[in-house]
């Protein structure tokens, strides 16, 4: 006789802290504007695009981003749910904020674990105005080792 054992989505609480861990995935955005009023994230400094490229984990993931801001004005990055100025922020998934943002020419990391699944997330730029203007992106994250086993 078979058993089917589901692994559930992991409940919807904040990332606990991960400090101390050592990442899993590393992940280098730069930020920057693409033209007069559209600003962009991308992987290298060439590629900056409106929406940003889609970033993908699996909860298991730890997760280290470093953003280096090659624009002429301020920026910042936040996992959001929604692509919007002022939108949650989730995982605790911050770097820089609109009161203190990224400086042209510097960069900044953060180091998080994605611990939702299932819904669809965004990173943006918090700066007012910077994500109406294109400054956001997709993220997917999956549940690690989900699915179906038999035993």
């Amino acid at each position: 006789m078979g058993v089917v054992v589901f692994k559930m989505q992991p409940p919807l609480t904040a990332s606990t802290d991960v400090s101390d861990k050592t990442p899993t995935v590393n992940i280098l955005l730069y930020a920057g504007e693409i033209s007069q009023d559209k600003y962009a994230f991308g992987t290298t400094r060439d590629s900056l695009s409106s929406p940003g490229p889609t970033l993908r984990f699996n909860t298991s993931d730890v997760v280290n981003i470093t953003v280096v801001n090659v624009g002429k004005f301020p920026y910042a990055f936040a996992i959001t749910t929604s692509p919007r100025t002022g939108a949650p922020v989730l995982f605790n998934a911050t770097i820089g904020s609109a009161d203190n943002p990224i400086q042209p020419g510097q960069s900044d990391q953060i180091l998080f674990s994605p611990n939702e699944a299932g819904s669809t997330f965004f990173y943006t730029c918090p700066v007012p105005g910077c994500a109406e203007a294109g400054m956001y992106g997709s993220v997917v994250i999956t549940v690690s080792g989900s699915g179906i086993m038999e035993m």
